[in-house]
């Protein structure tokens, strides 16, 4: 096996992972539940992390659920986050402040 299709092979590996790992947190249904919680609590945002480092906001997932939550006239960003072990992951903030 060639370096090459081993890279892809690898990459499409790590792919699928972070975009199982979407799926797990950053759905719509999910996000929207994060945002139910919080604004019951009287928040006006909410922070969906990542329970792993990495960076999930490529995936499918995550680029469908922001898309609608801001056509809903949601404010998103991501943070990078960085860990005491120097790893990071991206949290999705969601606002809708008053």
């Amino acid at each position: 096996m060639s370096k090459t299709s081993i890279l892809k092979r690898v990459q499409e590996m790590t792919r699928q992972a972070q975009e199982r790992e979407a799926e797990k947190l950053l759905t719509l249904e999910r996000v929207k539940e994060a945002i139910s919680e919080a604004a019951r609590q009287g928040y006006s945002r909410t922070v969906v992390a990542p329970t792993k480092p990495g960076d999930l906001t490529k995936t499918d997932t995550a680029r469908t659920t922001v898309a609608q939550l801001q056509k809903d006239g949601f404010r998103i960003e991501w943070e990078v986050r960085l860990q005491p072990d120097n790893t990071s992951y991206q949290a999705l903030i969601v606002r809708w402040e008053l």
